[in-house]
């Protein structure tokens, strides 16, 4: 949920119009409308630490709405510390997603880090 409120607040703060979904097992998180007119769903996932984001195994090519916002909170208890941010278009990361157990992931791992490069505060892909 700590992530979900703070992609609320990110997202209000570039001029979207963002709702909060709620629900059970759901994989849209926030429906956002960008000041462009454009409607996003938007998947928020969260992490603290390190290690990956379970995104399921969807094949995520045809979802164009469809957009990742993943967190990784370093030092959750430091309430003075931002999480490092990557967006990812959800037609993007099924192109970049890796295996993990029955489903797949986003890799935070040095070894597949540089495919989230490009991700980065990657904020046009809400434009």
């Amino acid at each position: 949920m700590a992530g979900e409120f703070h992609a609320m607040e990110i997202l209000h703060r570039l001029g979207h119009q963002p709702a909060l979904t709620l629900g059970n097992a759901k994989t849209i998180d926030i429906l956002s409308k960008a000041p462009s007119g454009k409607i996003y769903e938007v998947s928020v996932k969260a992490i603290r630490g390190g290690g990956k984001w379970g995104i399921g195994s969807e094949n995520y090519s045809v979802y164009d709405k469809l957009v990742f916002m993943l967190f990784w909170y370093k030092s959750f208890d430091d309430i003075s510390s931002h999480p490092e941010t990557w967006i990812i278009p959800a037609t993007e990361a099924e192109k970049i997603k890796l295996p993990w157990h029955a489903q797949h992931g986003l890799y935070l791992y040095k070894k597949h880090i540089h495919l989230l490069d490009p991700y980065k505060d990657a904020w046009q892909h809400l434009a």
